[in-house]
């Protein structure tokens, strides 16, 4: 397992490497872009398709989608790669998150506690979520 998987790795739980607006972002997909602004903001948003960036939670930060996201920041300062290895885990901030229809984070977030990154990164490799 190489290092850029590890990179992909969000804080809470999230995949980057499924998540829809890293992928428009890597791929320059504008049309998916649009989507994503319309599915967030509505029809006549000031949002522009260029400003649908996001480098991950190791990435820069000038690039993520939520820089100010206080769960990513909680980890950094921590010198976590994520949240799943915090002794406090899991937090009221994750199950505030979590519980806004991030299943697929919490799940992730629990099976990363069970078996480790390491581990966990390669079940995904298998095809496993």
């Amino acid at each position: 397992m190489g290092k850029e998987y590890y990179k992909l790795i969000g804080a809470c739980g999230l995949y980057c490497a499924t998540c829809s607006i890293y992928q428009s972002y890597k791929t320059s997909d504008r049309e998916r872009q649009e989507e994503i602004i319309r599915g967030i903001f509505g029809e006549n948003s000031d949002v522009k398709p260029e400003d649908v960036t996001c480098d991950g939670c190791r990435g820069a930060m000038d690039l993520h989608w939520s820089p100010s996201c206080e769960i990513m920041l909680c980890a950094r300062n921590r010198k976590l790669l994520a949240c799943s290895q915090c002794p406090d885990f899991p937090c009221e901030l994750l199950e505030n998150f979590w519980s806004r229809g991030y299943d697929s984070a919490r799940k992730n977030a629990l099976r990363q506690r069970e078996m480790g990154l390491r581990r966990w990164l390669e079940e995904l490799d298998r095809g496993i979520e």
